[in-house]
């Protein structure tokens, strides 16, 4: 399934529904279907988001390397590079920075 994230104060982006489960959680919310964040809400979850990719950096970098080992050696194709959380939650956190400057909400499957 596709999920559409929308808000005010950015265009409109999409992600499988297992990696909008994966940048939810790192949000610190649950996932569902069709979702909100109040404006109330964004900068609690925007800091939230931006500790776990902040956390998520040197296991992603540790992953690539790896990766980049493991294709030297002949046991992996250099076309599966490795996303991480901090590329996959980029553009959540990206919308949630602008609608915290803007003061609107972030919803969902909507």
């Amino acid at each position: 399934m596709i999920i559409e994230f929308k808000s005010k104060a950015a265009g409109a982006f999409f992600m499988t529904e297992p990696v909008a489960r994966l940048v939810l959680s790192a949000a610190g919310l649950d996932y569902a279907e069709k979702g909100i964040v109040i404006a109330e809400r964004v900068p609690e979850v925007r800091k939230t988001l931006a500790l776990a990719i902040a956390r998520s950096k040197q296991q992603d970098q540790d992953r690539l390397v790896a990766h980049e080992e493991a294709v030297r050696e002949g046991e992996a194709s250099s076309r599966e590079t490795p996303v991480g959380l901090s590329q996959r939650a980029h553009p959540f956190l990206e919308m949630l920075t602008a609608a915290e400057r803007q003061q609107v909400a972030v919803v969902w499957g909507v």
